[in-house]
């Protein structure tokens, strides 16, 4: 368990923000950019962000679909796909007073088939970022470095009753 406040901020990126609300449950607040951010310890973005204000004293993390450095900006998933490369994926990174594209601390490759259409690359990236994301904000809550080791542990959250469906 951590005592640490954090806010997700909403976005038009709902499968994320629904994944991340379900692993944390009431840990979190989901706000908009708008909203006061003023006094949180850790904002996670969830839309793929290319700028955002970064409040003082707060870690802010970013979810990007590509493997940085290649590939910034808003159009991340085509210029990828139509750049004609295998390998696209999912960066998690996070954001500085002084470069959005801060410190990266976890990454996830997916693949791009001969017939791969760049819908199913854009789906296979969400589900990589909604795997990789919730594991990231929780080796971050708890201050450790995130390690892939990560990924196949249980999600629970400090209760001490459960088998790993913890919503506590």
């Amino acid at each position: 368990m951590f005592d640490k406040k954090f806010a997700i901020i909403n976005s038009e990126n709902k499968s994320i923000v629904k994944a991340l609300s379900e692993s944390f449950g009431s840990m979190c607040e989901v706000l908009s950019k708008q909203d006061n951010l003023s006094g949180y310890d850790l904002i996670v973005l969830t839309g793929f962000e290319t700028e955002f204000e970064v409040p003082q004293n707060t870690t802010v993390l970013n979810l990007h679909p590509s493997l940085l450095p290649s590939f910034k900006g808003e159009n991340a998933i085509s210029e990828a796909f139509l750049a004609g490369v295998k390998v696209s994926g999912i960066t998690i990174h996070k954001v500085e007073q002084d470069n959005f594209y801060g410190k990266i601390l976890a990454q996830y490759p997916v693949l791009i088939g001969l017939t791969t259409h760049i819908d199913e690359l854009s789906a296979e990236i969400s589900a990589a970022a909604i795997k990789l994301y919730p594991a990231v904000i929780d080796a971050v809550l708890n201050d450790r470095v995130f390690d892939f080791s990560d990924l196949f542990k249980t999600s629970c959250h400090g209760c001490g009753n459960c088998h790993g469906d913890c919503k506590a």
